[in-house]
């Protein structure tokens, strides 16, 4: 068998099902897997609406884990039937950046990213270096293994934040990535509270037992200030990328936000004199750093309830539909409300 099924994003609004050949280790760290399962990310529905960086005729997917079928020869610690999670943002270990132990801002990664720069997981095979390799223990399923590298940015924007047990926190909407950031602050965090417009997300937070509001209908600032008796909150996380202005009137002085969510088309109007004021700590950070293995830990232990948080897994072949269920139709590029949370698929 020479081709394989992938689904290959071609221009914004195109994501072709097809068959093209199955890749082969060609370098000596190369690692050949098989995938188990993929999840849809919002980066990929950015990607697909053209609001993030691109690079046609590119196998999205870079929530993904697999099985290793095959190695290259200098390939030392993954063996061949492995299952293992990948970390797609494939750090070069030689810039400034790598060696001052800031290798999230890698000079690299823009180029290598798999998934959004090289060819990643929504297809049945896919080829990666040994080093973004992580495998996974019994515990933890195909499903769960493919976010891993999805929890790795959260954790990291946990170690940034060092959260205390007597904050309040708020996290502003929640999508995948507000939904794992409420999962750690109901665990940790004196209270916290969520904001989400979507009918479908709201009746997740509320099966998670947590306390929502929808700023299309309530004034957010006030609903803040009075759940923390005149305060407001200790931290904001603003896991949407449009809702810093928002974030900023919700965070109590000397607080702490992190501006989480990317969206590169929002620009918003900020008055410096307010972070300085009030002692306001704005917070930035990309994607994981050294959390991959902090992240299959907290996995395997169950920390986290992850029951409410996927929706469905369903066939590769289906994918090009489920966008739509992600609130993006990628036929017209108009939105709609979603219907899930996080959907998986298996090829």
């Amino acid at each position: 068998m020479d081709k394989m099924k992938a689904l290959v994003f071609r221009n914004p609004g195109k994501l072709e099902l097809t068959e093209i050949p199955i890749p082969k280790v060609t370098q000596p760290d190369d690692v050949l897997l098989k995938i188990k399962a993929v999840g849809i990310c919002g980066t990929d529905v950015k990607i697909l609406e053209g609001k993030h960086h691109f690079k046609p005729d590119t196998v999205l997917g870079h929530e993904f884990c697999g099985e290793v079928i095959e190695v290259g020869s200098h390939v030392n610690y993954i063996k061949v039937g492995d299952r293992v999670a990948i970390d797609n943002n494939i750090r070069c270990g030689f810039c400034s950046f790598c060696r001052m132990g800031m290798s999230s801002q890698c000079v690299e990664i823009k180029f290598n990213a798999l998934g959004v720069m090289r060819d990643g997981g929504y297809a049945e095979y896919c080829v990666v270096p040994e080093k973004q390799c992580f495998v996974l223990p019994d515990e933890i399923d195909d499903v769960l293994g493919t976010q891993v590298e999805t929890l790795a940015t959260v954790v990291n924007g946990m170690n940034t934040l060092q959260m205390l047990p007597y904050d309040y926190v708020m996290v502003i909407g929640f999508g995948p990535i507000g939904y794992l950031f409420a999962q750690f602050a109901k665990n940790i965090a004196a209270k916290v509270a969520v904001t989400e417009i979507d009918p479908f997300r709201i009746n997740v937070a509320k099966e998670c037992g947590l306390t929502v509001w929808n700023p299309h209908e309530v004034d957010v600032v006030q609903k803040i200030t009075d759940f923390t008796y005149g305060r407001k909150a200790d931290i904001v996380i603003e896991a949407t990328g449009n809702a810093l202005a928002q974030a900023l009137q919700c965070v109590t002085p000397g607080g702490k936000v992190l501006p989480f969510g990317m969206d590169s088309s929002v620009h918003i109007d900020v008055v410096p004199n307010e972070i300085t004021r009030w002692a306001t700590k704005v917070l930035g950070l990309y994607l994981g750093q050294n959390t991959m293995v902090p992240s299959i830990r907290i996995f395997q232990e169950n920390r986290l309830n992850m029951k409410p948080f996927f929706t469905k897994v369903i066939p590769l072949e289906d994918g090009p539909e489920a966008f739509c269920d992600l609130g993006l139709d990628p036929a017209t590029l108009t939105h709609g409300p979603k219907k899930a949370m996080k959907i998986v698929m298996k090829p």
